[in-house]
Formats: C-alpha cells, structure tokens, sequence
C-alpha cells in the first residue's frame, strides 16, 4: 500500500521548522494530521483536517468561524452586511435542546416565503460539501434527507447574484485576494451530460465531497455537448470542489480589505479567509456582504500560484511568535 502525502499544513509546518531551526515531528503515521514543532525546550502541536492549522487562533475564534449562524450574528453584531438566512436542523435529535422554528417543515416553509430557487449548505460544513441549489420543495425534501447523513443542521439563504471574492487577513494585513469561478463541465462530442457529470462527481467524492445532484441538469441529462463546449455548475465556488480561480492578486482594494479585517477581527481570529459577494450591479464593489469567514482556510491557493514564499512567511512568524522565549 503507498505511503500517504502528508496534509498541507505538515508540509507547510515542516517547510518552515527547517526555516527557522525547529524540529518537525508528524505524530500521525505519516499522514501529517497531527504534528508538532519544537525548538530550544518550546513546542507546539498543529494538525490538519478538523484541527485548526493556524496555531495562533483561538479555540473560541476558531469555533465560533465553523459555526455559520453564530459567524453571522456576530458580524452583523459588529455593523458588518451578511447574506440573510435562516438555520434548520435536518433531524429530530436534540430538538429539546431548541426552541421553535428550526425543523424540516420550517425550512420548508422558510423557503417557499423566500421563493425558489434557494441556496442551502451545512451549517459546520466546508469545501463545498452539500452546498446546493435547491429549485423545489421536493428537492428541498431531498436534500434535507441527504445532508442528514453527514450533518446536524443547515442554512436555507436566498439566491444572490454576485461576483465572489476571498480575502485572507493576518493580524489585519491582506495575505492576498482572489476572484472565484464556478466549475465546468466540458464536452466530448460523444457523452452526454449525465456521463459527464457522472465523471465530475466521482472525482468530488473521492475528495470527500458530496457529489452534484443530477437536477443541477435540469432535465437536460441525455443531451451530448459538442467537443469544447462548456457548461457551467452553479452553486460551488470552492477550489476543493473543482472551483477556479479567475486571478490572485497581494492586495485587495481598500474596500475589501476594511470589510475583511474588521469580519476577522470581529471574530477574534488573528488568522482567516473572508469569502465576501459583490453585489452591485456594475461589480463596484459599492454592495458588499460576508458570506461566511474560514478560521482554517487552505493554502493551496497561494501553492498553486508559486507563492510558497508566502505560506513559509506565515508559518515562520506563526513558529517565531511561539516558540521564542
């Protein structure tokens, strides 16, 4: 069986112990979800996956990030605009542990008021994972039954036209900015679009990812695309779900930049990623609103562009702060 690739953030971690003179130790049999860095008689332990990899942010900043609602009642607490919504659990566990007006039937109903189509995601979910498009009550019915599985509650928001942008703030200093692009789908001449998607979600669910349902087709599943001809997969914007991105830049314009350091500080993290829309009609960014904040966001999009310059900056001061006496 082949070894295992260490998680980014070991990697990053060990790129930047060799840097400044520290001990890398992986403590998870080689596949870097828990690890530790250590120099002169100080360590600290970091991981991957449902470990925050930013060592320097709290536990109480860094729950607070994964819990969508509570990030955005705590934005709007601060003054900050954020994509309205309402939160609904997908099941009846706990239910006597809240009050009214968060079951299935009130999503449903919540959503019927909002008018389709709707866009639904988990509440502690992340890379995309069941962030949908829901068009009906009965496809608000089967998605409710499939988030199920793998989460306990869920956000139903209205559809929102805008561009999408990330932020990424360290100790309220633009990391860098991106513009993100739906995935596509790319004809063959020969498959049709259910073949294709078929392909596309297999690739998803081999990273974890819940697959795209087949009424993001909408009904046009037997039709062959040309060679080179592309459609668009709304609703996912996540590198981690097959997202692009349109450009990077190392700053932000200012706007941005203001509306992204106070959402992370609000929250009291020192670092993370602020997903933000534009949506004004000529993309001025003259209409701003936080769709959520990452308290552990990914790097690999700094990786990607050769920037790893960048990430060995952030984990050696992460390292200098730390473990210097």
């Amino acid at each position: 069986m082949p070894a295992m690739a260490m998680t980014d953030p070991a990697r990053y971690a060990a790129d930047a112990a060799q840097a400044v003179g520290a001990v890398f130790e992986d403590l998870d049999n080689g596949a870097g979800y828990l690890f530790r860095v250590s120099k002169a008689g100080r360590s600290i332990v970091a991981g991957a996956g449902s470990v925050c990899s930013f060592p320097v942010n709290s536990a109480t900043a860094f729950t607070l990030s994964r819990d969508k609602a509570h990030t955005k009642t705590v934005l709007s607490a601060a003054g900050i605009p954020v994509i309205p919504g309402g939160l609904f659990f997908a099941h009846k566990r706990r239910a006597g542990l809240r009050g009214p007006g968060r079951e299935i039937e009130d999503a449903r109903a919540f959503a019927a008021r909002l008018g389709y189509p709707v866009f639904v995601k988990p509440n502690h979910g992340s890379r995309g994972n069941f962030a949908e498009i829901v068009r009906s009550d009965a496809q608000l019915a089967d998605y409710t039954a499939r988030v199920a599985v793998e989460f306990e509650s869920f956000l139903v928001e209205p559809m929102m036209d805008g561009a999408e942008h990330r932020v990424m703030i360290h100790d309220g200093r633009v990391l860098f900015h991106s513009v993100k692009q739906t995935p596509d789908l790319v004809g063959d001449g020969r498959r049709t679009l259910s073949e294709l998607l078929a392909e596309f979600n297999a690739q998803l669910t081999e990273q974890g990812i819940s697959p795209y349902p087949a009424s993001i087709l909408a009904g046009k599943d037997g039709q062959v695309l040309a060679s080179g001809a592309v459609i668009t997969l709304p609703g996912r914007r996540n590198l981690s779900a097959a997202g692009t991105l349109e450009r990077i830049s190392l700053e932000a314009p200012p706007v941005l930049a203001d509306l992204s350091a106070r959402a992370v500080a609000a929250l009291g993290l020192r670092i993370g990623a602020v997903d933000l829309f534009d949506l004004s009609g000529p993309r001025d960014l003259s209409r701003l609103a936080v769709i959520e904040v990452n308290g552990n966001p990914g790097l690999r999009t700094l990786e990607l562009a050769g920037r790893m310059d960048l990430i060995r900056g952030i984990w050696v001061a992460m390292l200098n702060e730390l473990l210097e006496a």
